[in-house]
């Protein structure tokens, strides 16, 4: 009998590094899991764990872009009990109320640099992109909120609200709903999860990554706009993961996802002009539980 090792799915957008580096900020932000998954009733590790990775995305060069790029990257994630977890990709956190149904806690995420040169160091394919010249750069963010999710049966809701405190300085708010499970059919349990998501930012988020100054239009030739707040997309996941081994030691993780850009992200000049509304992304990931 195959053992389900229910801590791998901590690593279900497993791209810890991709934002260390500067690839396809959407398509991590988008693929981010809101931080308290529900709990599969199987008992967890009670002291540290350590789980390390490396993959490869296909994804927009940046949130926005008509432009993909395959990227091979790294991925760490640390946990301690069912309560902390901390990672590049899914951030730093702990459940503070941690029962079924309901989980919700603080959580503190990191959004780097959108450099205008468009370089990404650990891309495979194509170039980089001469989109974002006279924009300049917009630094690394660090986001803090917090997250609850609510648990009915095969079904999880979730929402997850976040205020930059550096760089954008924008305000974020993301809600999902997954529908999870696990299939038998082939030998080793394909356990998955799919639904919708929507994310809503306010005018400050929308401004720095498409909002265009005077002196910014001389230097890109884009015309000036001004971006308002607002749903800035809607779209859906999905994720499967397969232990490789029976102890659940070694495992792969595979994601899609599609996201539609809308209002001011979608109608500003950099994404009209030179982007696309339709944003997707595809990925897959080997695993190692460490400890």
């Amino acid at each position: 009998m195959w053992a389900i090792n229910v801590e791998c799915v901590v690593l279900l957008r497993v791209v810890c590094l991709l934002a260390v580096v500067g690839i396809s900020q959407s398509a991590l932000a988008q693929e981010n899991p809101i931080a308290a998954p529900a709990n599969s009733g199987r008992p967890v590790n009670e002291g540290w764990g350590l789980t390390l990775g490396a993959g490869s995305i296909l994804s927009p060069s940046y949130g926005g872009d008509d432009t993909y790029r395959a990227s091979i990257l790294p991925s760490i994630q640390l946990t301690f009990g069912d309560d902390f977890f901390a990672s590049i990709e899914g951030g730093v956190g702990y459940r503070a109320i941690n029962t079924q149904p309901l989980r919700a806690g603080p959580i503190g995420r990191i959004k780097f640099s959108r450099d205008a040169d468009g370089g990404q160091p650990f891309a495979v394919t194509g170039s980089d992109t001469t989109d974002l010249v006279g924009l300049g750069d917009v630094d690394t963010s660090f986001e803090l909120g917090g997250f609850v999710a609510y648990g009915l049966g095969p079904v999880t809701l979730g929402a997850e609200a976040r205020k930059a405190v550096s760089g954008h300085g924008g305000a974020v708010l993301d809600l999902e709903a997954k529908w999870s499970g696990a299939n038998f059919a082939f030998g080793p349990p394909v356990i998955w999860s799919a639904g919708p998501r929507l994310r809503i930012v306010d005018d400050t988020y929308n401004q720095a990554y498409f909002g265009v100054s005077a002196s910014q239009s001389l230097a890109s030739g884009l015309p000036q706009f001004v971006a308002g707040g607002g749903v800035y997309s809607y779209g859906v996941g999905a994720t499967a993961i397969v232990p490789l081994d029976r102890e659940g030691t070694w495992t792969a993780v595979m994601f899609a996802g599609y996201d539609r850009l809308t209002g001011d992200a979608a109608d500003n000049p950099l994404v009209r002009l030179r982007g696309s509304e339709d944003q997707a992304s595809l990925g897959l990931f080997v695993s190692y539980r460490a400890f």
